[in-house]
């Protein structure tokens, strides 16, 4: 019995051993279908071959050996401490740029005070010779004889200046289009600014550094030194600029901030030409508003609307993204029923006093700007109701042609509340007038002549750099513009309070970056400035929109407006970890708000960064440290990466006692030195001179005295430094003490005669400046450097280094590139003369800032012993071949008492056929003893190496060379994301350019104008009609004609303010509060419409997208998916074993294709090898930047959160004069003196035509 169940169990134990041996076999087919052992051996031979070969050909360990040979130290840095002294550095630049405006405040006050009654009318004959009109110098006839009213210049190239020919002693004249040189107060101001020339000549001997300074008049004239030609040459411009009285610099340094409550006539009593004139008006008040500023603008008909949805019953900021939503809205607005000013007046007091009341809005100037073409009364009695008698509000009125009976009712609205009437006929006028409103709230500011605020604008793109590097020429400057009013400080006849003008001068950004030097930052290490409404001065990733040419062409800038919180991104993906996510995006709020107020301080956070455009993405921990720059409204940050960011290498050659010459370290042509880094430099044109005559060297008067490269400048200061007596200029000068009249003391003719001639304490108290640590590290660098070319393996022909037992790869250019800005090459393939490709040399001359650096010292934390690749985009499309250059770079960190530092980056750029040839020689080979039934070269597996942004490094098809995978195959490409051996990350770009020809306001976009000659026509002859009016008996006018309007109402009774004219210095985080809960109590009218139609969804554009013409740009958030690769997944099972993935049900035959991914040693690439017999469809994945759908614009979640973040006011706020109501000026009209050619032309003919028929 017992052997009957022994035979049955041996039956069934056999018959599971073959079913067992069975299925093994099927599964052992199966799993052959892709060979992962011998996938593992491909990526590991091809890895540690390129790393081999990359470790001996860059002698990566020579150079490390090198360092440690000489005296080093691995210092950690002090994140405060390096605050401090940077922010320091900053303040003392910017007090020479302020100390200089206020000096030429102080002059230009002077000067009209002492100027005689009389005198400009006196020597009104000798006016031609006391300016120099910019659009008339050195204009010759053909004969070459000087043309008749210009004027001749000795100028001379200087790169400070855009690389214009300049003149150091002389101011020009710059002239917008509607100003007269012949207008008396014009010429009043041309005589005795002229006076001006010497402080400008002695504010640039005190500060070389000083670029373009400036005296822009009230009256119309800018008076720029140094003297220059306009239009520049190269520029496409006419000679008339953009009328300057309405940018940033002048307005906000001519007004404390306000809340500006636009009312704009929508009525269909305004004719289609009206309305499209009072659109202008509106318009042109906008662009004169600030960041510190706020406003709002509604229509009115018989009921009241805000344009803008989302800007109901608020004020927002004056931001460049709000104003441009608010005059697209405008544009969509149609015309309809008949104009309630009531409603539209009790809406805007009612708003402006909440804001006031609540503690938001600007807590400053209030006014109202009333547009409209007519208006039957005066409204007295809402105005009574809401406005007297302190009258906190100003009321601005705008006629629209020329009713008389409406001149006269908004004549008297304006002048009974401290405000002005300006009568608008053209286009031309509608620019110019504007400015009226910002004179008149400058007044109660000029009645105290105490406080002269100072203003720094926005920033802006500008003319081309000063910079010394070979590109330099092509490339515009960021410009930041600080300026300070002048005061009318004469005794008149009657009570005036007169701006003279605004006093300013340009400050380039590139200069305010010397002062933080990068060096001492570190590879990726950055800083940034931030002012008082959280906007960024600059910053790494600032892009300011295109300004189209305007600057060069018209002198009008474009101001940029991006908070920092747009350019910080906080890694919002971690995993499942809402909460870390959340406590990310805090800290950096947190941070912002520290910043504003400004505290010092320090964080630490995970943030995104983008690389090469925005094709590749990275995280990384920063540090951040943050402080105010005293006496200025910015706040300086600077960041350091967490993980290699806190220590710095201290390696430096001693050259004043070194017996070698070390300039012999330098020789030949093949290093370069970062050209926007200060090695030395000479503080003044003048010094430089001087040496070269002492050296006997030859100086052209037509060009400036300059180096011909930063290595040239290098290399004399290196040999000055050899010589007996060198001193080092290490600490830069000091600014001297703040301007005595920085608190109001009157300047006094002494001072006036000699105190700004005094050259004590300015920047030229030596004549050089030299970054010691930074010059001494960089000879350091090019000792270790150096003779590394005379031992370097041959060129490669592709035969086989038996040593090695692999195939060499034809190398084109190997480099180094090093901690203080030196790059040093070797060409081992003679380039082609004709080849129009830039040379190694000419795009990386800026080491550190370019992504091979960036990306082989973030490299170094996640595999020391490696390699970073990369190919150039869309390189597979190449026409030759061996076009394509693969570069590899690695970084060079220094360890020293148990702590490293990076030293520089070592690399190689190879011809990209090379490596594919050798990665096709070991992929088509087995490694096993046993064999192998398919490799790469079979036809059923398709081979790719990617790189850990997802880019194809190889591949069997050439034109996927440089492909995003996700292109090739997004099916395994998600595969991939979903088995997380790639990470999707979604990036937010909210600096993105779109078209604005699609309004989102309206279908057709644009502005709805009428037919162009009828509109000329209709101009003309309304403006015609106005002129013949003025000509009529004073009996029959409805007004007076005089220039400045008075206004007497003996039932007014005017009582004195009790607005504090300061601010509390408090920080407001509820500063722009929402105040719609609590409106209703103050909103009684029921003809206010309290619904507004939602602004239209935007459906994103599909396909390519195009850079639209900078005239139709218009900001916009894009949204891109970008991967990153997870090297810890691929090494958490060793690196031994690859990982298997295997696409299922993707095709009706039911079907699977596998596939294998193995991380490449010593490399940031992958093999992904992919079985291609099931016939899966293939979706697409795009890295496309694309516009994210929904609410775009002012209405959209994003931007409504920010309106509600912190700010701080300006700390002075001046606002009230009690005198004030003395003032009698409050308006003006069209006169024919004003009248342009045309109209006076016809205005001429049609009174000879009237003297002909009446004579008859």
């Amino acid at each position: 019995m017992e052997r009957k169940h022994l035979s049955w169990f041996l039956a069934l134990l056999l018959g599971v051993l073959i079913v067992q041996n069975r299925i093994c076999s099927a599964l052992a087919d199966q799993d052959e279908d892709i060979p992962h052992n011998e996938v593992r051996n491909w990526a590991l031979k091809f890895g540690v071959d390129l790393w081999e070969f990359g470790r001996q050909f860059t002698k990566m360990n020579e150079i490390k050996s090198r360092f440690k040979d000489n005296d080093i130290e691995v210092k950690r840095k002090d994140g405060i401490i390096l605050l401090r002294e940077l922010a320091a550095e900053v303040k003392n630049f910017m007090d020479f740029k302020r100390n200089a405006v206020m000096r030429l405040m102080d002059s230009a006050e002077q000067a009209a005070l002492s100027e005689l009654d009389g005198q400009s009318n006196s020597d009104s004959g000798q006016l031609s010779q006391q300016h120099y009109d910019a659009r008339r110098i050195n204009e010759y006839n053909a004969d070459g004889k000087l043309a008749d009213g210009a004027r001749h210049m000795d100028i001379r190239f200087m790169r400070r200046f855009e690389r214009l020919p300049v003149n150091l002693s002389l101011s020009s004249i710059l002239v917008p289009h509607g100003v007269d040189l012949d207008e008396t107060d014009v010429k009043s101001a041309l005589q005795w600014s002229a006076h001006l020339d010497p402080l400008f000549q002695n504010n640039l001997e005190r500060d070389p550094a000083l670029s373009w300074q400036y005296f822009g008049s009230s009256s119309g004239f800018l008076r720029r030194f140094p003297g220059t030609a306009w239009p520049p040459e190269g520029s496409k411009g006419s000679k008339l600029i953009h009328d300057f009285r309405t940018h940033n610099w002048f307005v906000q340094a001519a007004s404390s901030p306000k809340d500006i409550m636009i009312l704009l006539d929508a009525s269909s009593s305004m004719s289609e030409k009206s309305f499209d004139l009072a659109t202008a008006t509106a318009f042109n008040i906008l662009d004169t508003l600030g960041e510190d500023d706020y406003v709002n603008l509604i229509t009115f008909s018989e009921v009241v609307k805000t344009p803008v949805p989302c800007f109901k019953d608020r004020m927002v900021r004056a931001t460049p993204d709000n104003i441009q939503e608010i005059k697209s809205a405008v544009k969509a607005v149609k015309l309809q029923d008949t104009a309630n000013f009531t409603a539209g007046l009790e809406y805007a007091f009612s708003l402006l006093h909440k804001y006031n009341q609540s503690g938001a809005g600007s807590q400053c100037n209030q006014a109202i700007m009333l547009i409209t073409e007519s208006t039957s009364e005066s409204h007295k009695e809402i105005i009574k109701q809401y406005n007297w008698p302190h009258m906190p509000v100003r009321i601005f009125t705008y006629l629209i042609g020329s009713d008389s009976g409406s001149r006269s009712n908004l004549h008297e609205m304006a002048c009974s509340n401290k405000g002005f009437f300006v009568q608008i006929n053209d286009y031309e006028e509608a620019r110019r007038k504007v400015i009226d409103y910002a004179l008149v709230m400058a007044r109660p500011m000029i009645m105290y002549q105490a406080d002269h605020p100072v203003h720094w604008s926005p920033v802006f793109v500008a003319g081309k750099s000063g910079g010394l590097g070979r590109d330099s020429e092509y490339q515009r400057r960021l410009v930041t513009t600080v300026s300070t009013p002048v005061f009318d400080r004469r005794n008149h006849s009657v009570r005036v309070a007169n701006l003279l003008g605004v006093v300013g001068t340009d400050v380039p950004i590139e200069e305010i970056r010397k002062m933080i030097p990068q060096h001492k930052l570190g590879p990726n290490g950055y800083s940034f400035i931030v002012d008082n409404n959280g906007r960024v001065l600059y910053h790494p990733d600032l892009r300011p929109l295109s300004d189209g040419n305007q600057y060069i062409d018209q002198l009008r800038p474009k101001y940029a407006s991006v908070d920092i919180t747009e350019l910080e991104l906080p890694e919002t993906e971690i995993g499942n970890d809402h909460e870390l996510v959340e406590i990310n995006k805090n800290l950096l709020n947190e941070m912002r708000g520290d910043m504003i107020r400004p505290k010092e301080g320090e964080t630490e956070f995970t943030v995104l960064n983008h690389y090469d455009e925005s094709k590749r993405v990275s995280t990384r921990t920063h540090r951040y440290f943050y402080g105010p720059i005293e006496d200025t409204p910015f706040t300086l940050a600077i960041v350091l990466p967490e993980k290699y960011g806190s220590h710095e290498l201290v390696s430096q050659q001693e050259i004043r006692h070194s017996r070698n010459n070390v300039t012999e370290y330098f020789k030949g042509d093949n290093w370069r030195v970062h050209p926007d880094w200060v090695y030395c430099e000479y503080n003044s044109v003048s010094d430089l001179e001087k040496e070269r005559e002492s050296s006997g060297e030859y100086t052209s008067r037509d060009q400036e005295p300059s180096f011909g490269s930063p290595e040239e400048q290098v290399l004399h200061f290196l040999a000055r430094a050899g010589r007996p007596g060198w001193k080092w200029m290490s600490v830069r000068p000091k600014s001297p003490q703040p301007h005595h009249n920085l608190h109001g003391t009157s300047p006094s003719a002494a001072h006036f005669g000699a105190q700004h001639l005094n050259v004590q304490g300015s920047r030229k108290a030596e004549p050089y400046y030299c970054d010691r640590t930074l010059i001494q590290s960089l000879v350091r660098d090019a000792m270790v450097t150096d003779g590394l070319d005379r031992n370097t393996t041959s060129t490669s022909n592709g035969k086989e280094d038996k040593q090695q037992g692999y195939q060499k790869f034809v190398v084109a250019t190997s480099f180094v590139a090093t901690r203080s800005g030196l790059l040093r090459w070797i060409d081992h393939i003679k380039r082609p003369e004709d080849t129009p490709e830039p040379h190694f040399s000419e795009d990386n001359v800026r080491a550190m800032d370019s992504s091979w650096y960036k990306r082989a010292v973030d490299q170094h934390t996640v595999e020391p012993d490696s390699f970073v690749y990369s190919v150039p985009f869309g390189s597979g499309y190449a026409i030759k071949s061996n076009a394509t250059l693969v570069t590899a770079s690695h970084a060079i960190f220094v360890e020293h008492r148990g702590h490293k530092a990076p030293a520089g980056v070592v690399g190689l750029q190879f011809q990209h056929d090379s490596l594919a040839k050798h990665f096709i020689n070991i992929t088509s080979a087995c490694t096993g003893m046993t064999g192998c039934k398919r490799t790469c070269a079979s036809d059923n597996l398709d081979c790719y190496v990617l790189d850990n942004s997802g880019f194809v490094i190889i591949s069997e098809e050439m034109e996927h060379t440089g492909k995003f995978f996700g292109q090739i195959d997004g099916t395994i490409m998600d595969s991939l994301v979903q088995d997380r051996i790639y990470k999707r990350v979604t990036v937010n770009d909210y600096q993105g350019v779109c078209s604005d020809s699609d309004n989102p306001y309206t279908a057709a976009g644009g502005n709805v104008q009428p037919h162009r000659f009828g509109s000329w026509i209709m101009q003309h002859l309304v403006a015609l009609s106005a002129s013949w009016l003025a000509l009529m008996p004073a009996s029959l006018r409805a007004w007076p004609q005089d220039d400045y309007e008075t206004y007497d109402n003996e039932d007014v009774v005017f009582v004195e303010n009790n607005y504090s004219d300061e601010y509390e210095e408090n920080f407001d985080n509820e500063y722009t509060m929402p105040v719609d809960q609590e409106m209703d109590e103050f909103f009684t009218t029921a003809d206010v419409e309290y619904t507004t139609p939602p602004p239209k969804q935007h459906r994103p554009h599909s396909g390519p997208r195009f850079a639209p013409d900078p005239q139709n740009a218009r900001r916009c958030d894009l949204r891109t998916d970008l991967y990153m690769l997870q090297p810890e997944r691929l090494n958490q099972g060793g690196q031994n074993n690859p990982l298997k993935g295997k696409l299922t049900n993707c095709h009706v035959s039911g079907c699977e294709r596998p596939f294998s991914v193995q991380k490449i040693p010593h490399s940031n690439l992958i093999l992904l090898v992919v079985d291609t017999l099931c016939p899966c469809g293939s979706k697409q994945l795009d890295i496309e930047p694309m516009e994210e759908s929904g609410i775009v614009g002012a209405c959209s979640t994003r931007r409504q959160s920010q309106e509600q973040e912190s700010r701080r006011r300006p700390k002075k706020c001046i606002n009230y004069h009690p005198e004030e109501i003395e003032i009698q000026q409050c308006g003006r009209g069209s006169t024919l003196l004003h009248m342009s050619a045309s109209l006076v032309a016809a205005h001429l003919l049609m009174v000879s035509v009237t003297f002909v028929l009446a004579n008859a």
